[in-house]
């Protein structure tokens, strides 16, 4: 190559760098906003041990559902990970232990990072429903499909009455509508 020749091609380079910088920013951000969401996981009882596993309750009879998982999801957009679960009677009798699988991301609401609280930036606190799969690993056999909504009350927007903690719905078999303990929390990676 000549020298104009070179020339010329820088000049190319430039004038497209250029046009890249008044192309709006949502155009020219990334394809997705990377989240973990945490629910009782290690990650969260290696900060105190109070903080797993999750518990929800059904008000209509009082059994229990107790949960562990993490993983990565996009607001909107995909989701992976899961965990495990123990589904007990009100007397604290096991009914079902198991696995889940987050299949879809049904909605996020974020209320904020955590630095109004004294976490770090990336820790936020917000609402994040989950279509899941629940397996059973007691040999029954189960496999059904419901719901999992994490809640996280750190952020400078957390709805008045909002509760830490999970509920979980299995539609036509049970609703876990009360958050009891655990700790569940959404770190925004870079």
């Amino acid at each position: 190559m000549n020298r104009q020749t070179v020339l010329a091609c820088l000049v190319s380079v430039a004038a497209m760098f250029a046009v890249s910088l008044v192309v709006s920013p949502s155009a020219r951000a990334s394809p997705a906003v990377k989240w973990t969401f945490h629910a009782g996981d290690a990650f969260l009882a290696s900060l105190n041990p109070s903080f797993s596993p999750v518990v929800a309750k059904s008000s209509a009879n009082g059994h229990t559902l107790a949960l562990m998982g993490t993983g990565p999801y996009n607001p909107g957009g995909r989701v992976s990970g899961g965990g495990v679960f123990w589904h007990n009677k009100s007397d604290g009798s096991l009914v079902h232990p198991g696995t889940w699988t987050a299949d879809s991301v049904l909605s996020y609401d974020d209320f904020g990072n955590g630095i109004v609280d004294g976490f770090p930036r990336s820790f936020h606190g917000g609402v994040l429903v989950l279509a899941v799969t629940f397996t059973t690993t007691d040999g029954s056999g189960i496999v059904v499909g419901g719901s999992v909504t994490v809640t996280c009350v750190i952020g400078n927007s957390v709805p008045p009455g909002s509760e830490e903690g999970i509920t979980s719905v299995i539609p036509g078999a049970i609703s876990f509508d009360e958050s009891v303990s655990g700790n569940t929390l959404f770190v925004l990676t870079p």
